[in-house]
């Protein structure tokens, strides 16, 4: 058995936990990174950062920015990039949150590290948005599973005014019959629905994409850092130009290479959990 295997944790989550992403679509999973671990990918990011301000060039092979502004700077597809970016995508505590919520094997669809600061011109509304429809789900043992969760960890401690991603709860579940619109303007009108992550740095916001979901609006002068991983099951195809740098993955152990490129893709095997056992411990 490898040691990825061996470590990973079946279930990750709290039944509180497992309750919570059941209910709202999301739940906040504290310390699932180390001061050690925060302070090195912060330090890769803004170097990646500085370099590209200096060269316009990008880190490696088969990755590519999102945004380049000055209060917006993302890089994307991450395994290759830096040790500290795949020791992230592999960490066994996120591959098995990520495995529970899908409901068996997951593969790497998305990965991307941000840096976001205030705007010159506050904005007066939310981006809220949805990357995929809530039909892809399925049930067992009473659980909701779904095709693609996220898990995006602050690198940055958020208060109110740092900017934290901002949701609206329990949209997970809504069918795309109903029009996007109408439901921001209905959680518009009753606040309460709309969460906003405050937590320390190192907590991770574990989330089904189909949850309405958007950036916070940044009131600080604090910059906010975070990492993302994006998991689905192992017979989906690579997500837009998240392919993986084929060098790279011919280096990976057979495990490895399987989450990195989902080259796994039959006999996919369901693993629910009964939401009353509780979380495993390595």
């Amino acid at each position: 058995m490898s040691e990825i295997a061996k470590t990973k944790p079946f279930p990750a989550l709290t039944p509180a936990q497992r309750l919570h992403i059941e209910i709202y679509g999301y739940v906040i999973v504290p310390d699932v990174l180390d001061q050690d671990e925060i302070s090195t990918l912060k330090d890769t990011l803004y170097h990646i950062e500085d370099d590209f301000r200096r060269t316009g060039e990008l880190p490696g092979p088969s990755c590519f920015n999102t945004s380049t502004t000055e209060t917006f700077f993302r890089i994307d597809n991450l395994p290759h990039l830096a040790p500290c970016f795949f020791d992230y995508i592999t960490k066994p505590f996120i591959v098995g949150m990520a495995e529970e919520i899908i409901g068996g094997p997951a593969r790497l669809q998305q990965s991307d590290a941000h840096i976001r600061r205030h705007l010159p011109e506050e904005p007066t509304k939310y981006g809220f948005h949805r990357g995929i429809n809530p039909a892809y789900d399925h049930r067992d043992k009473g659980l909701y599973h779904f095709t693609f969760i996220k898990a995006l960890t602050n690198l940055t401690d958020l208060g109110p005014d740092d900017g934290g991603t901002t949701v609206i709860a329990g949209t997970h579940k809504v069918p795309t019959d109903v029009p996007q619109e109408a439901i921001i303007a209905a959680a518009m009108d009753a606040p309460s629905m709309i969460h906003q992550v405050e937590a320390p740095a190192g907590s991770t916001l574990l989330f089904y994409e189909s949850l309405i979901h958007a950036a916070g609006i940044i009131k600080s002068d604090k910059d906010r850092l975070l990492i993302l991983a994006g998991y689905m099951p192992t017979m989906f195809q690579a997500w837009m130009d998240y392919d993986p740098d084929p060098d790279f993955a011919q280096t990976l152990s057979d495990e490895h290479r399987a989450l990195i490129t989902g080259e796994q893709k039959f006999h996919w095997p369901r693993n629910p959990r009964d939401l009353g056992v509780p979380a495993a411990t390595v």
